[in-house]
């Protein structure tokens, strides 16, 4: 294979997920280990196109599991297999409506009038970064993301609901559109001119804001799986864990954290809304 086949191909793993020896080092075991994982059944991979195989975010999600029991629960194949059974990590996960960000940050722009390099300036970024952006070829994190509506002036919310201005009653499970970025997957769980914006925040180990931002209004977060870490005014420091929950006025400046192992699940609630 020539250097630009070669990189073409790398290129179109990087956008479909991770290589095995690039999820191992992510997880810290090696890339044998997760290779004897796969043939046990533990873990599985995806494959692209041309037979590559990759780790997407769910399968990467359950690799950290599996690492997470194999190294501090210290259970063998048989225990790992029946702790994810009892989980509910061997039923197939439900496809989310996921939103495609980067087109609706591309058409927000250019509604503007603006250039990429005008609109990458204003928020402190780099025009390439942002391209890469709005081409989906690359992630921000949420502070920045937050940043960047709130410079089009737009929400997630807004981004996220459905057309009409009716409060729909009923949200069943899994059926919200979502947007997923840097390991953290925001899900609608309302549409319409609400005066609350509820949403589900899945967020991976280790994944987080990855910066502070304040907005207008106050909001409430409620854990329902792992454990979550929110900053206020980069001093006061508070860990939530399942059924903890925190209520503070988004106009203070609050970052936030995944610091666990396991994936961490968090209904949060802002009014107005404002994220």
């Amino acid at each position: 294979m020539g250097d630009v086949e070669a990189n073409v191909a790398t290129v179109g793993c990087r956008e479909l997920g991770y290589k095995v020896g690039e999820a191992a080092r992510m997880v810290g075991v090696s890339p044998a280990t997760v290779r004897v994982w796969e043939r046990e059944g533990l873990i599985a991979t995806s494959r692209s196109s041309s037979g590559y195989r990759y780790f997407g975010d769910e399968e990467l999600t359950r690799l950290r599991r599996v690492a997470y029991l194999r190294r501090v629960e210290k259970l063998n194949t048989a225990g790992i297999r029946r702790v994810l059974a009892e989980e509910g990590h061997d039923r197939p996960a439900r496809r989310r409506r996921e939103v495609a960000l980067g087109p609706r940050l591309r058409r927000m722009r250019q509604e503007r009038g603006q250039t990429l390099e005008q609109a990458a300036a204003a928020v402190g970024l780099s025009a390439s970064f942002l391209s890469e952006l709005e081409r989906g070829q690359s992630g921000a994190s949420m502070a920045t993301l937050h940043r960047l509506l709130a410079y089009y002036g737009t929400t997630f919310a807004a981004l996220l609901q459905r057309p009409g201005g009716r409060v729909a009653r009923l949200k069943r499970a899994g059926r919200g559109r979502s947007v997923r970025n840097h390991g953290v997957t925001v899900e609608q769980l309302a549409d319409g001119q609400a005066m609350m914006e509820p949403q589900l925040f899945t967020i991976e180990a280790g994944a987080g804001s990855e910066g502070s931002y304040a907005h207008e209004g106050e909001e409430f977060v409620f854990v329902l799986d792992g454990a979550f870490e929110v900053v206020l005014n980069e001093g006061e420091r508070y860990v939530l864990r399942v059924g903890d929950s925190l209520y503070y006025p988004s106009s203070v400046a609050h970052s936030w954290r995944n610091p666990g192992r396991v994936t961490a699940r968090v209904l949060w609630v802002n009014t107005p809304p404002t994220f």
